[in-house]
């Protein structure tokens, strides 16, 4: 039941996000960096909407939180009035990498699993699995994106070292190949000055006042990990969405990687931190 709303809630949340990336869909030469930039900024209304719903209600059990937190998400996609050109390509790559998160994370919780992941690579084990679809390039670059998550714990020394990689060592690379890259710095600067700077407001919506439940949660609420998820999930939904865009009639390669990069992120973003509360805080 835990999987299942969890699943759904990042789903429609995700959904809405990525129909507004795909109102700017039409075809150009052109390197989409402030596209990603734009629609990188919709990951904090989205985890706001879903902060405003765990601050709003008095329900404590996960299967109530989890049905609130997805009905929110659903009325707001409802009340938005939003284009249907990327329906299919969006819900398909944000369900895709949704599901990559949890089988990665089943995989490596297995007791049997002897392999060189831990819980918290998502990101590294995405690079990984998408090595034959990057120039070494691109796979170079997006290794010092993980070195630097892995490297470094706060918003003011993870922005500026990914605000380089977009702005200076991206341009190295042709247009075409900068798209996930900019997915995943787009998103990785966003995600990280969001949740550095809303972490205390999380802890304090769900602890509900609880200053023991709220002194227990700074010890384990781990914005790293979902920094490092959404960076993971962006990636995927970006190399997924430019291959499925590049063959979809008026679409285009860097349209589909943007849809793809931002449902992707949102909906993994979404996934884990309910994740980390759910398993945590909620009996």
């Amino acid at each position: 039941m835990r999987k299942f709303y969890t699943y759904s809630f990042a789903i429609s949340l995700g959904f809405f996000l990525i129909l507004y990336a795909c109102e700017k869909d039409e075809v150009r030469t052109e390197d989409f960096k402030q596209d990603f930039i734009e629609a990188a900024a919709v990951h904090t209304e989205a985890m706001e909407v879903c902060l405003k719903a765990i601050k709003s209600t008095d329900t404590s059990d996960e299967t109530g939180l989890l049905l609130l937190v997805e009905e929110v998400a659903v009325k707001h996609l409802a009340q938005s009035s939003l284009p249907d050109l990327c329906h299919a390509l969006g819900n398909n790559k944000l369900s895709k990498e949704i599901e990559r998160l949890f089988l990665f994370r089943k995989m490596v919780s297995d007791p049997n699993y002897k392999g060189e992941y831990t819980y918290n690579d998502f990101l590294f084990f995405t690079i990984q699995e998408h090595i034959d679809d990057l120039s070494e390039d691109q796979y170079d670059l997006l290794q010092s994106v993980n070195n630097i998550m892995e490297s470094y714990s706060t918003a003011e020394e993870i922005v500026p070292l990914l605000t380089h990689i977009q702005n200076v060592d991206c341009l190295s690379l042709p247009e075409e190949e900068r798209y996930v890259i900019y997915a995943a710095t787009t998103i990785g600067i966003e995600s990280a000055n969001y949740w550095a700077n809303n972490m205390d407001d999380w802890i304090n919506a769900v602890a509900n006042g609880d200053s023991c439940k709220q002194a227990e949660m700074h010890k384990w609420f781990n914005w790293g990990s979902i920094v490092a998820s959404d960076i993971g999930g962006a990636i995927g939904g970006a190399i997924a969405g430019a291959i499925t865009g590049s063959i979809a009639g008026g679409v285009g390669a860097g349209p589909g990687a943007i849809a793809g990069a931002l449902g992707g992120a949102v909906g993994v973003s979404a996934t884990d931190a309910v994740i980390q509360i759910v398993n945590h805080i909620i009996d």
